[in-house]
């Protein structure tokens, strides 16, 4: 690697302005601020966190559906930058990315006073474990062990099957019934790190929630009182 490839890598994911930022976090302080600095507006269902219209403190959808979570945090909408962002870091391999999701959250946690969290990655599914070599929630929720001692445990499992986001709501859900699961030696790990905690699970993007409530529901199974989720995007 030459001195100006090792630059570029150095600099904005998105611009390619270097600077301390950018090394650590992928992003320019410029390109990071919109997206750190992102200021909520109007009242939101308090299920999937969706705008409110004319409803009254739950969408439609929410009111239609059992979901096994309490409620849903995200970011922002996936489009534009932060779905730049998130495909850089979810398809392209670009780490540095995990940190600044990392960033985000732990600034939602401090700011919201939640100090006695455990915080769980939505599993991957074996292929893209496979293709990318790693867990890319689990990457953001050792960024946040490590930096800020805040506690996670990866025992959510998925088995092979169809890719998600090209099924219905209703094929998701069916899809997912016998796909995640919760291997015996780690639903003792469970239940000893999550009493007392707020358990949150973490995922990248919000669709229909149905893998968010499998998720919750499994985890509810096995020990956990009750489950929130924060997703960095809502599609």
């Amino acid at each position: 690697m030459n001195i100006l490839s090792l630059i570029f890598d150095q600099g904005c994911l998105l611009c390619g302005h270097d600077d301390t930022f950018s090394e650590k976090y992928g992003l320019c302080r410029r390109c990071a601020s919109p997206l750190l600095f992102h200021e909520e507006k109007g009242e939101k269902c308090r299920v999937c966190g969706l705008p409110l219209i004319s409803e009254d403190g739950i969408c439609m959808r929410c009111r239609n559906e059992e979901y096994s979570f309490n409620t849903n945090h995200y970011f922002w909408d996936y489009e534009g930058t932060a779905k730049q962002v998130i495909g850089l870091y979810k398809f392209k391999g670009q780490r540095r990315i995990g940190r600044f999701l990392a960033l985000v959250v732990y600034r939602y946690l401090r700011r919201n006073g939640l100090d006695n969290v455990l915080l769980i990655p939505a599993p991957c599914s074996p292929a893209r474990l496979k293709k990318a070599g790693y867990n890319h929630m689990e990457a953001v929720c050792r960024a946040l062990k490590g930096t800020h001692g805040i506690p996670f445990a990866t025992v959510l499992r998925r088995r092979r099957g169809r890719q998600l986001k090209k099924l219905s709501r209703e094929e998701r859900k069916a899809e997912l019934g016998d796909k995640l699961y919760i291997r015996p030696r780690d639903a003792l790990k469970l239940r000893a790190l999550a009493q007392g905690k707020h358990v949150i699970l973490l995922d990248d993007v919000f669709t229909t929630g149905s893998t968010a409530s499998a998720c919750a529901g499994i985890l509810k199974q096995n020990g956990c009182e009750s489950v929130d989720i924060i997703t960095f995007a809502i599609d």
